[in-house]
């Protein structure tokens, strides 16, 4: 019996999307074809159940069920009524729909959309069984993807659920939490071998640290999380996902070096513990309370963080801060690769030290650059080759 492909789009952050594509490959998928933010392929089922359970950097994987034109909102709703929508879920379940309008010359109004796709499904139940799915916008059976290009109508359902940053370990934050989905990406971007010691010495409540764990040592993102959103369809297979997720944590491995992670707040600190032993990564990552100003790793490491700046923290005598941080990677960080996430542009100037990489990052609405650092040891030319990143937009 051939093997049933459906076709996928899975979504990311921006400046992500060179990790995803190559995650993509990885897994098997077949030429990817890039989307705004993301890629479009086609896959088998157990692609969908493999991808939603190991990404790192993908957020949302949504399964493409009906594509039609339409020349009117009652053309709209004609389609939207006429899909076997009990294919998915039963009367019984809840639903909630989200929609994206691009140059529509019918709809000007994502709401309205929303709306009118709503109520065709709810027509659906009615006519076929007399019952209607309730809407429940926070936690749906069924999450509905509209996207509307001028005259052509996409309608996926979102295999998801939650966004998959959600993993699943956080029971604990303090200011400012990184997205998971964005501190694996700083990591990735970052080019670490996971041949040297891990260090983030602004830690927070743990989120890099974590994601560097998991990456050490091989575990599935969704390791942690119980909920996906095709565990909520009629056409889930559970022995199937069950063979997926048996599949990638016999690949899990051990790691040989060390993670460590710092903090001079005692909030922090705690936080961060609480979602390592949450994540049981305990014996993994060791914690210690210290000022970054006072770092002295015992050999060359690599080095990421995400430092405080004030459209977020507000920090006393920002650029002074930031003058320290650029002098304490020169003076006690010979020999490491340091990374950065600067949420503030204007403070790069203050570091005082020339970045070897600049890579575009969006932290939640904040446009941010990821910065490498690099304090040579011997001539820069003998440093050269160490722990390559991946091909990566350099801008100022």
């Amino acid at each position: 019996m051939p093997t049933t492909l459906y076709k996928y789009t899975f979504k990311t952050l921006a400046g992500l999307e060179p990790l995803l594509e190559k995650e993509l490959l990885d897994a098997g998928c077949t030429n990817p074809e890039p989307v705004k933010r993301g890629f479009m392929f086609e896959a088998d089922e157990a692609m969908m159940y493999r991808l939603n359970y190991t990404s790192r950097f993908g957020i949302r994987l949504l399964v493409e069920v009906l594509r039609f034109r339409f020349a009117d909102k009652d053309e709209f709703l004609k389609n939207i009524r006429a899909f076997e929508w009990d294919t998915y879920v039963g009367a019984e379940k809840t639903i909630a729909v989200d929609a994206v309008v691009t140059a529509s010359p019918i709809f000007n109004n994502t709401h309205f959309v929303e709306l009118l796709t709503k109520d065709g499904v709810v027509d659906f139940f009615r006519n076929r069984c007399g019952l209607r799915p309730s809407v429940d916008k926070d936690n749906p059976d069924l999450l509905i993807n509209i996207y509307i290009n001028h005259d052509e109508c996409v309608v996926s359902v979102d295999s998801s659920g939650k966004s998959l940053h959600k993993r699943g370990y956080r029971i604990a934050s303090h200011v400012a939490p990184l997205n998971e989905v964005l501190a694996a990406g700083i990591i990735g971007l970052s080019g670490w071998k996971m041949d040297c010691d891990f260090i983030d010495p602004m830690c927070g409540s743990g989120t890099i640290l974590i994601e560097a764990a998991m990456m050490a040592n091989n575990i599935p993102a969704g390791y942690y999380r119980n909920d996906f959103g095709f565990m909520h369809w009629q056409t889930f297979k559970p022995a199937m996902f069950e063979r997926v997720k048996k599949e990638a944590i016999a690949q899990t491995k051990e790691f040989e070096f060390n993670i460590i992670g710092s903090d001079r707040s005692d909030d922090s600190l705690k936080a961060a513990h609480t979602n390592i032993r949450k994540a049981r990564l305990d014996r993994d990552i060791e914690l210690r309370r210290m000022n970054f100003f006072d770092i002295a790793p015992d050999s060359p490491a690599h080095i990421v963080f995400n430092p405080p700046y004030d459209a977020r923290l507000p920090i006393e005598n920002s650029r002074d801060y930031y003058k320290k941080i650029g002098d304490t990677i020169k003076n006690q960080l010979q020999g490491s690769k340091v990374w950065m996430l600067v949420g503030n542009i204007d403070l790069w100037k203050s570091i005082g030290l020339k970045a070897t990489l600049k890579i575009p990052l969006l932290n939640g609405m904040i446009d941010s650059r990821l910065l490498c650092f690099e304090a040579y040891q011997g001539s820069r030319r003998s440093a050269a080759g160490q722990n390559q990143h991946p091909d990566v937009e350099e801008k100022e």
